[in-house]
């Protein structure tokens, strides 16, 4: 997913994602499972080199920039029949 997500954002720079993609496969990148906290929902990292672009590709400083894109998808995600939390999983049927 971290290699879909980068193409998708390296293309708003300009380049057609069949570039990124090629430029992905020939960089000397590093792909990560940076964290598994909690299950199903594990977090996926990609670092490349910045110095392969003729431009400044990093996201920019302010935060307000990326707030515009956070969205409550649904509420109320825990279920908690006997006290504790519980991760709620719509894979996951009673």
């Amino acid at each position: 997913m971290a290699v879909l997500r980068c193409i998708k954002y390296l293309a708003q720079f300009g380049y057609s994602e069949e570039q990124v993609y090629l430029l992905l496969s020939c960089c000397p990148c590093e792909g990560r499972i940076s964290g598994i906290v909690d299950v199903p929902n594990a977090v996926c990292t990609l670092a490349i080199p910045l110095a392969i672009f003729d431009q400044d590709v990093r996201p920019p400083s302010d935060l307000e920039h990326f707030a515009k894109g956070i969205k409550v998808i649904e509420k109320d995600v825990c279920i908690s029949e006997e006290g504790g939390a519980v991760p709620y999983d719509p894979r996951l049927a009673k």
